[in-house]
């Protein structure tokens, strides 16, 4: 869980925006040999990713997802 600007990695099945804000969230998948990256923006209130998934950064967006 994280209230500030963050990037490093932490590895999870279920992802929610509990905050206000509007969250970018970058992450990445390993399937099959390959891995998919991506960047996606939670609005608040909001859940995403119901696979693991590999968060690697969290920042604050100003416009609307």
């Amino acid at each position: 869980m994280t209230t500030t600007e963050w990037s490093g990695n932490i590895t999870g099945f279920n992802y929610y925006n509990y905050t206000n804000r509007n969250a970018e969230i970058s992450w990445s998948f390993t399937t099959q040999g390959m891995t998919l990256t991506g960047t996606d923006c939670a609005p608040p209130g909001d859940g995403f990713f119901y696979v693991p998934m590999t968060v690697t950064k969290v920042s604050w967006r100003t416009r609307v997802c």
